[in-house]
């Protein structure tokens, strides 16, 4: 715009607020003002996971969906278990058949340690029958533990949440042939979020010291900054930690501000400024207008970046 048009524009907008009352004066005050980077950060859940196949079946049925809000231990998805049953009924028969052993064993030994008392055989023969009773209980411990084992496998079959949260993607279907390792389900705790933002590197340690941070308009309950940089971006990753009561969702992009340093200048109400088309415009306390350039806005108040200067009086309605 050149000096004619700007000086007929202010000309113009003078004749249109001169008759607007005037309602209160602020003199502008030399003040610390923050420094602030805006940046974008993506949300994601502090506690999220894929639940997978721990054996080899087919899926019997999907019990929750897309969307389910799920409690910690609930079944998620059952998968044939005619193996795992069999197995396990093998293992508590091979008990069956190791208490019974046990039982002969040791009454063959109570039977010749009688004997070896009275003399009537040889202290041989009870070593003999010690050892075999020995063998019978190792055999018993052996068939227990693949019982337990094959109990364990059979708990595979009932794949459950490992805690509570919603669930974000299914990845089977009932009749699905699946094997140890198969993503099923994946889910999310919504109500732990946190946000990673990448700082350029040189802002690592302003950020570090002033820890001040707004996830658009939250205060995160904690922050922290990555000890290294990216090699290729030359960026360090922060760390947000969001409150319970934010309502975001992971997956979105939010807007960050995070501050990273400190100047002195002057700031103004916010009301107090005036837009004339490519004006903006403060009144002086003698009712004439002056071009003004701003900065950030904060708590109601503007940074004025040029067109004031410290102990200037203005006046807004």
């Amino acid at each position: 715009m050149n000096m004619s048009l700007r000086a007929w524009a202010i000309a113009l907008f003078v004749a249109s607020a001169a008759t607007s009352a005037v309602a209160a004066e602020y003199q502008v005050q030399p003040t610390t003002i923050s420094e602030y980077l805006r940046l974008q950060g993506l949300v994601e859940s502090t506690n999220s996971a894929t639940v997978s196949a721990q054996v080899s079946g087919r899926v019997e049925k999907v019990v929750v969906d897309v969307g389910d809000n799920v409690p910690a231990g609930a079944t998620l998805v059952t998968i044939t278990s005619v193996e795992q049953y069999q197995m396990l009924t093998q293992a508590q028969a091979q008990v069956a058949a190791a208490k019974a052993t046990l039982v002969a064993e040791q009454q063959e030994f109570d039977r010749v340690t009688s004997l070896v008392e009275r003399e009537l055989l040889p202290a041989a023969e009870r070593d003999r029958a010690k050892a075999r009773l020995d063998n019978a209980k190792a055999q018993l411990r052996s068939a227990e533990a693949a019982v337990e084992r094959a109990e364990e496998q059979l708990s595979y079959t009932e794949v459950k949440a490992p805690y509570g949260g919603i669930v974000s993607e299914r990845l089977v279907e009932p009749g699905e042939l699946v094997q140890p390792g198969t993503p099923l389900l994946s889910g999310f705790d919504p109500t732990e979020l946190r946000l990673h933002v990448d700082l350029p590197a040189r802002y690592a340690q302003p950020a570090t010291t002033y820890q001040w941070a707004r996830v658009n308009g939250l205060e995160p309950t904690a922050q922290q900054v990555f000890p290294t940089v990216h090699s290729q971006s030359s960026t360090v990753r922060m760390r947000l930690i969001l409150p319970h009561d934010s309502s975001f969702m992971p997956g979105q992009w939010q807007p960050v501000l995070v501050k990273v340093g400190e100047h002195e200048g002057v700031q103004v109400p916010t009301a107090a400024i005036y837009n004339q088309g490519e004006l903006t415009m403060v009144r002086m306390q003698d009712n004439s207008w002056r071009a003004v350039r701003l900065g950030l806005s904060e708590d109601g108040l503007v940074e004025v970046v040029s067109g004031l200067k410290a102990g200037e009086v203005i006046s807004y309605e």
